[in-house]
């Protein structure tokens, strides 16, 4: 194996002020693609969905309650491409549980 055959990684830098465990998990887990607060199905989505809500697109906070919804009802789908992260009120609204 030659060292030619290796990609280069580049890799942001953080913030020498910035930790895992300072609240922002919305930036940690779509930085890392997980976060030590959250489950790994959890950050895997926010990273793909760049920390944002999947229904009104504004960002998710470690204070918003988040859910995991499946976009076609059905549970036992639990591909990625049939789950979003959803603010508990967007989730709501998804299931007809409050107006719109």
């Amino acid at each position: 194996m030659e060292h030619t055959d290796h990609k280069i990684i580049r890799h942001a830098m953080i913030n020498p002020s910035k930790s895992p465990f300072d609240g922002d998990w919305a930036d940690w887990s779509e930085r890392m693609g997980k976060e030590p607060t959250i489950s790994p199905r959890v950050a895997k989505l926010m990273k793909k969905q760049e920390g944002k809500c999947g229904r009104c697109e504004l960002f998710l906070t470690s204070r918003d309650l988040v859910e995991v919804h499946h976009i076609d009802g059905n549970h036992k789908n639990n591909k990625e491409t049939n789950l979003t992260l959803l603010h508990r009120h967007c989730h709501d609204q998804a299931h007809g549980k409050v107006a719109a």
